[in-house]
């Protein structure tokens, strides 16, 4: 019986009230309480966002080994991600710690002439902030959406675009993720220094994410970033 049912009593439709029904005894109520509670806490998901914690919870279950190395770690956080969001181009930058360099360590979706072109990529701290080299719109500490019309790309990246034939057309929708577009979420150390960041350049229905998105791609780059420091640091978790 849920809330907002009836039935025919005497003739007349009558409204079921909207309160539990109370149980007779001590025994009926603890069943009655042991439902409840497992309903609330059911395996089974509701909703969206259910179901992206669900995903989350089992990403990290599978990544949480002491064996996973760091870019592995990265490759599977790019697979996992991709997935959860319909990404179709993602990559993955790690600041090396050989020469302070940031290099892209993980891809999904890429050609593989443009896969072999962002490995041959290097920035520097200073560049990878500068919005004079990479012109931007900054959304939050963690979010910087590089529009195409800005053209914030430098000599030898375009081979790292899988369309570059699209390059500069014009946009059809407010809404579209074209290509030259990219958006890089970025995961920190704990004294908020740049550890690397995701990089979006395509979805699979080539529209800019959602605000939900948005707000699960800076938590994950949370977790990111703490892992992704105790693995390079060997600070061990609390």
């Amino acid at each position: 019986m849920t809330n907002g049912d009836a039935i025919i009593f005497d003739g007349d439709l009558v409204e079921m009230s909207e309160q539990i029904v109370e149980p007779k005894d001590e025994e009926d109520k603890i069943k009655q309480l042991t439902k409840l509670l497992r309903e609330r806490c059911s395996l089974f998901s509701e909703d969206e966002t259910e179901r992206t914690m669900a995903q989350i919870e089992k990403f990290l279950a599978r990544v949480s080994g002491p064996a996973e190395t760091t870019q592995s770690f990265l490759q599977e956080t790019a697979n996992t991600i991709s997935r959860m969001f319909d990404f179709a181009e993602f990559v993955v930058a790690l600041k090396d710690r050989s020469d302070g360099l940031f290099r892209y360590v993980a891809f999904v979706g890429m050609r593989k002439e443009a896969e072999l072109a962002y490995r041959k990529l290097g920035y520097t701290a200073d560049e990878v902030i500068s919005p004079i080299k990479f012109p931007r719109i900054k959304l939050t500490n963690h979010l910087d959406f590089f529009l195409g019309e800005y053209r914030p790309y430098r000599e030898g990246e375009l081979e790292t675009f899988n369309r570059p034939s699209q390059l500069g057309k014009e946009r059809g929708s407010m809404e579209n993720l074209q290509e030259g577009d990219y958006i890089c979420v970025y995961f920190f150390s704990p004294t908020r220094e740049i550890l690397g960041w995701f990089e979006i350049a395509r979805t699979m229905n080539g529209l800019i994410p959602s605000r939900h998105t948005f707000k699960w791609l800076e938590f994950l780059a949370v977790i990111a970033g703490r892992i992704v420091y105790e693995k390079e640091f060997g600070v061990p978790r609390r």
